[in-house]
């Protein structure tokens, strides 16, 4: 059940954003509340899981794609990177008044996820340029947040550029 409801947050996180909340995890779950705080005491300790749990996950994913010999490698990669940057998303933070470590250690994994990826997507750039296209990247990535179209198409967008 503990892993059933840190899966659920993750989802829930990224599909409702702001939305979510336990109440909405209890119904989707068709359990009480109390069973949710039975295997995580506070929202905070949710939180923790929640996010070593996706940074673990998604973390295999990038090896597994750095490993393949996939002609849309890049493409895959900087769609992982977006969604890692929706983990990030500072009013997430700010709602929930989560402790503040959790959003510096999100964040540390969101800056470790680019730093995996940087070799592959910025090989022929300088250094210089590659913090460029990491800025561009990610303001792109802020803005999906507020738009409605697809973070794939918006990726494949970013590809073409390059």
């Amino acid at each position: 059940m503990k892993d059933r409801i840190v899966d659920e947050s993750i989802n829930s996180l990224k599909k409702e954003g702001l939305k979510f909340s336990v109440d909405m995890l209890a119904e989707r779950l068709k359990v009480s509340k109390k069973t949710i705080y039975k295997y995580f005491p506070d929202k905070e300790a949710l939180a923790y899981a929640m996010y070593e749990k996706y940074y673990a996950v998604l973390n295999d994913k990038i090896d597994g794609v750095i490993r393949s010999d996939d002609d849309s490698r890049n493409l895959k990669l900087l769609e992982y990177y977006f969604d890692s940057a929706g983990m990030v998303r500072p009013k997430i933070f700010n709602k929930y008044s989560l402790n503040g470590v959790i959003g510096e250690q999100a964040k540390k994994c969101h800056s470790d996820v680019w730093q995996k990826i940087k070799p592959l997507l910025c090989a022929e750039m300088t250094e210089e340029d590659a913090d460029i296209f990491r800025l561009i990247v990610d303001s792109a990535a802020e803005k999906a947040e507020e738009s409605d179209t697809e973070t794939k198409n918006i990726v494949r967008m970013l590809m073409k550029l390059l």
